[in-house]
Order: structure tokens, then sequence, then C-alpha cells
């Protein structure tokens, strides 16, 4: 199974945006960032401004904190609704800051991973039938499962 941004996740992003958050300005006022100054000249000195991209890491992260807390609780289908989210989130971040590099694509194919995991675990909770499908199936580890889920608790 590959875990690459496909096209039809464009589309669906923009629907789940719209369920979840009203729209993108909804979506960016339930993550506030006061973070003004960063010290970002070493990182990327070609950002023009650092409060963007540290702002977008602000939004990425809590989404896939939120989606933590959803799979914690076992709420499969808004987890998944929520990694699908953080993926489009951070693709964008890299389109728009030229981020090209293998860091930021593993980061986006790790969140659709988890959202591919969670969409399959929420068709088997429905199903009620079989075991679920395992994390190893989604290249996830279920010591990390358990690892995130421990965190997801501990911030609820």
């Amino acid at each position: 199974m590959r875990f690459e941004w496909k096209p039809e996740y464009d589309e669906l992003a923009r629907k789940l945006l719209t369920q979840h958050f009203g729209n993108a300005q909804g979506l960016t006022w339930c993550f506030p960032c006061m973070r003004d100054a960063y010290n970002w000249s070493e990182h990327r000195p070609d950002v023009a401004d650092p409060r963007v991209p540290a702002k977008n890491n602000t939004e990425y992260h809590g989404l896939e904190r939120y989606a933590s807390q959803y799979h914690a609780t076992a709420q499969y289908e808004f987890a998944y609704h929520h990694w699908l989210l953080a993926a489009c989130w951070r693709r964008e971040d890299m389109r728009a800051n030229d981020f090209n590099d293998e860091a930021h694509l593993k980061a986006i194919r790790y969140t659709i991973k988890h959202a591919l995991y969670n969409e399959a675990i929420h068709i088997w909770q429905k199903s009620a039938r079989g075991k679920p499908p395992p994390p190893e199936d989604f290249d996830l580890s279920a010591r990390d499962l358990e690892n995130k889920e421990a965190k997801a608790w501990s911030e609820t």
C-alpha cells in the first residue's frame, strides 16, 4: 500500500474542513499561535516571515493532537478526518513555503498512514465482525500507537 497524497484527497479535505471547522479561518482560530518571534534564520533563512510556518505548525500539530484524542476514545471516523486534514495542512504548508525535503514528505506520509488506519478501524467498528486491522498493515507500529494513546489521555 502506498501512502502518498492522492488527488481525491483534495476535495475530501475541503469537505472535512467545512464539516469540522466551517472554513480555514475556523481552523486557524482553533489553534492560536502566540509565537511572534522565532529564530527561523538558523533553520530556513529563505522564509520571508517566520510567523507563517510557525503558525501552520501549530495548526497541523493541533489537528494531529485532536486526531490522537479521537483515536484514544474510539472515535475512529473523526480521527480519520483529522489525520487527513493534518496531512492536507502539512502539504499546503510545504507547497506554500517551498519545503521540498524528504522530512516534510515523510511527515505527510506518516499522517496519511494514520488517516487510512483510522478509516479502516472505523469501517471495522461499524461491521462488528472479525478482528480490527493491525497497524502494521499501514506501516505503523503498535508501540507508536500505544504511546500516542497514552499522550492523548494525558492531554484530555
